[in-house]
């Protein structure tokens, strides 16, 4: 690993939940445009120190001391895999003791990975293109999301939305209406946004808490039709005029810029932590009417929505976090689960477009 004087680097310092990584970034590199994108929900402290990081990471601009690794030696491994090929980030790993090198084969970027010594080196990210800043978002959320899952916390795929100091959690599959369902209750019913792909949960003193994720915003025509500014910053009039019979379907996904998203969507603060106060599992379809539907047992519709990233049989591209006992995360999951039954749950079927008698029924 290579020094650096304190007189030309930066520190900046990641907070989520459990978890807190802490950059030096030499002179001259800004990875602004990452603490952007993380800062929806992660605390980001300029010039901080970490109490207790899970990783000292050091960012330079010389990757010479990257030369002698046999690259050829190497197994390829994905950062992330994508239907997309611009999306898909594919490295080329060699491990010489305890230290773990890759070179993502688009970027110049080198990473070295040393996990007893709880560092991390990264170099030759200069340019702060789209693809580089992918490298970095990918490296974060599975540094955090290891490490959460190891401190008890569950993952659900679900949106979240929040209003009056609690979490409304909205889980279902790929195209039931998640994120058509968040956004009416922001929309018309002055929620904010908490969360639009995984919301976070876990136990502390008896209690059920979730937090939210940020990730790209993806959203369907029908939803972006109820806000003009979408409509008009996107020239979505046509194809939405052009898409009524389809226009609530999951056919028309566009992904929304994260800084276009937070101007015209209210968001909560960075560093949101509250309880669970109801589930909502949609199901959009085309139709005349919306029923809001009491659900009792809803923990069955619930549990194959648990991601977990050490999951038997998941392929994993570094091993800088190693996992607790699966037994651990079991308890953390049933204890989460067994809050769950609890809590009110209901479904939200048909249109979407939800009534207000209905949604106060619901919040009771």
């Amino acid at each position: 690993m290579t020094a650096m004087s304190r007189n030309n680097v930066k520190r900046v310092t990641l907070r989520y939940l459990h978890t807190e990584l802490e950059f030096h970034i030499e002179d001259g590199i800004s990875l602004e445009p990452v603490f952007e994108f993380f800062g929806t929900h992660f605390e980001v402290e300029r010039g901080a120190e970490a109490v207790n990081p899970l990783a000292v990471i050091r960012v330079i601009r010389d990757a010479s001391q990257f030369g002698n690794i046999a690259w050829d030696a190497g197994e390829d491994v994905y950062i992330r895999k994508s239907a997309s090929a611009f999306f898909t980030i594919v490295a080329r790993r060699v491990s010489i003791g305890g230290t773990e090198y890759y070179r993502c084969n688009r970027t110049d970027i080198r990473i070295a990975m040393d996990a007893v010594n709880g560092s991390i080196l990264v170099a030759g990210a200069t340019e702060g293109s789209e693809r580089e800043n992918m490298v970095w978002i990918e490296l974060i959320r599975d540094l955090v999301l290891k490490n959460e899952e190891n401190h008890g916390v569950v993952v659900v795929h679900a949106t979240c939305a929040y209003q009056d100091g609690a979490a409304m959690m909205i889980a279902g599959q790929k195209g039931a209406g998640k994120s058509t369902t968040l956004l009416e209750l922001v929309h018309r019913f002055g929620c904010s946004f908490m969360s639009g792909d995984k919301t976070f949960l876990w136990m502390d003193g008896g209690k059920l808490y979730a937090s939210g994720w940020p990730d790209y915003p993806h959203l369907g025509l029908g939803t972006m039709s109820k806000y003009p500014e979408f409509v008009e910053r996107y020239g979505l009039a046509d194809p939405i005029a052009a898409a009524q019979e389809t226009l609530w379907s999951g056919e028309h996904k566009i992904a929304v810029s994260p800084e276009v998203f937070k101007a015209i969507i209210p968001m909560t603060p960075p560093g949101l932590r509250c309880p669970v106060r109801l589930v909502i599992y949609p199901s959009v379809y085309p139709s005349g009417q919306c029923e809001i539907r009491t659900v009792d047992d809803h923990i069955r519709r619930l549990t194959p929505h648990i991601e977990r990233m050490f999951a038997d049989g998941t392929v994993l591209w570094n091993r800088y976090v190693e996992p607790s006992t699966p037994e651990e995360y079991d308890a953390a999951v049933q204890a989460c689960l067994a809050k769950l039954a609890s809590i009110s749950a209901v479904t939200v079927e048909g249109s979407g477009i939800i009534g207000e008698h209905d949604w106060l029924e619901a919040m009771k």
